[in-house]
């Protein structure tokens, strides 16, 4: 009887761990896609602390249209001194920022771009960012 006992058990355990997994899976369904942001080569700086960057996001096309883009002001390690701008990109995943420095830039001083993170039907387009952009 003991050995019954002990192998209904194992039984037991063994399905609730394949229902646990499958179920697990379902609601962790949804699929995530990696976001790169792509910036346009050439001068940010127009003038003397005006900056305008332009570039494109290279994700799943479900990812592209409207999503929430930031222009940010860092120092060389990439740690964000201001807030610059924002904006949304278009439907092909394009975007377009600028913003005035309050004063010339540093030697030290970059941007950098930021993609938010955003859930489409079954995608989750994930956070992405540039790398640092040199003003000059």
């Amino acid at each position: 009887m003991k050995a019954r006992t002990k192998l209904a058990f194992v039984l037991f355990a063994v399905t609730a761990l394949i229902v646990g997994a499958f179920a697990g899976t379902a609601l962790a369904g949804k699929k995530k896609k990696p976001t790169t942001v792509v910036v346009n080569a050439g001068s940010v700086l127009s003038g003397k602390q005006n900056v305008r960057v332009r570039g494109g996001l290279n994700t799943a096309s479900a990812c592209r249209a409207n999503r929430s883009m930031r222009l940010f002001l860092t120092d060389q390690s990439g740690v964000i001194l201001s807030t610059l701008d924002s904006g949304t990109s278009d439907s092909g995943g394009n975007w377009n920022l600028s913003a005035k420095l309050a004063s010339p830039p540093q030697p030290n001083q970059f941007l950098q771009v930021k993609a938010k993170k955003l859930t489409v039907a079954k995608f989750v387009c994930k956070a992405g960012a540039s790398g640092l952009i040199a003003i000059q």
